[in-house]
């Protein structure tokens, strides 16, 4: 996970999700616009905040998080309908970038979509599966996220779980790609996960899809989704600095730092976060977490917490004149 998560980290988010069903929804909060909070409370476990960055990332979060007096029209759609509602579970679609949350409220069951790629989007839809309210309206080919109309997701990718040999030998022969491209593009595992199937497959990356050896691929592969599929851990990936070069870098990552220097540390010093060690993360340093939205929140979880601040700074920007046009242009 760069800035966005991809379909590998979005399954394990899932799993760890729906460990907490049945708990419930206290309160949805919008600290910015790109923002919404879901305040949980499970039965057996302390509260927490379920995050929705758009088009960025979900995680898990237990951190101060100021929120506006006054919340914004979708935040109180959301509590209008999610107050005191039962969290059911949350399913992703196929193997892509987007995730369904599922409640049962006096209203009927609810969903949440938030979809996380593009620019993202997240959707309250009904129980009949019409779009009560997007977070963000949009019209793409085929489909329209619009209040009042049924949502449709994002045409289907392949799902790496249900493809077998004679599948990948199918898949192969109808591209025209190389080996990590197919991986990587049309089976919809991003670049970082197919390139780790050619490692483990002892592979190179751009020789021709069709003279790799399905069997030695479709091992590597399914080696890599047993990996995440049993993973209880998350992990960031730590980069160097000039500050801080590589062979110190994992003596300060190892050191009991808590707090705000830790949070900097981190967000200044993490390449992205993992469910799952890769081959390529070998000779990297990294830092172990019980979850991957632990691990999440320790890297991007300060920044988020903050969201209020900016917003309000955003508004204070857009509100000084001198840039070129009237105040009330730029407030519109």
């Amino acid at each position: 996970m760069k800035e966005a998560m991809s379909g590998f980290d979005l399954y394990a988010m899932a799993n760890e999700l729906n460990k907490c069903t049945n708990a419930y929804v206290k309160k949805a909060y919008m600290p910015h616009y790109e923002q919404i909070v879901l305040r949980i409370n499970p039965k057996e476990m302390d509260q927490f905040d379920l995050v929705f960055v758009r088009g960025s990332r979900i995680y898990t979060s237990n951190r101060d998080r100021p929120m506006p007096m006054t919340p914004p029209p979708f935040a109180m759609l959301l509590r209008k309908h999610l107050k005191n509602s039962r969290f059911t579970g949350v399913r992703q679609l196929g193997f892509d970038r987007v995730l369904a949350f599922d409640f049962e409220t006096k209203f009927g069951s609810r969903h949440i979509y938030v979809e996380v790629f593009r620019d993202g989007n997240i959707i309250l839809v009904d129980n009949e599966g019409i779009i009560i309210q997007p977070l963000t309206h949009a019209a793409y080919a085929g489909r329209t996220l619009k209040k009042g109309f049924e949502y449709t997701p994002p045409p289907a990718a392949i799902n790496p779980f249900s493809l077998d040999e004679e599948g990948l030998t199918e898949l192969f022969k109808d591209t025209d790609r190389d080996l990590v491209s197919t991986l990587g593009g049309k089976l919809n595992l991003g670049g970082t996960h197919a390139n780790a199937i050619c490692q483990l497959a002892d592979h190179q990356p751009n020789m021709e899809a069709e003279d790799a050896d399905i069997s030695t691929v479709h091992s590597a592969l399914h080696e890599l989704l047993n990996d995440l599929s049993t993973s209880n851990s998350g992990f960031l990936i730590l980069k160097p600095s000039d500050e801080i070069p590589a062979e110190q870098l994992q003596a300060v990552a190892d050191k009991q730092i808590v707090g705000v220097i830790r949070d900097r540390f981190l967000e200044l010093h993490t390449e992205e976060a993992t469910p799952i060690l890769l081959p390529s993360h070998s000779d990297k340093v990294s830092v172990r977490f019980d979850t991957l939205g632990a691990a999440v929140d320790a890297w991007k979880g300060s920044h988020d917490s903050a969201a209020l601040a900016r917003r309000e700074a955003e508004k204070m920007d857009i509100a000084a004149p001198g840039r070129g046009h009237s105040t009330d242009v730029e407030r519109l």
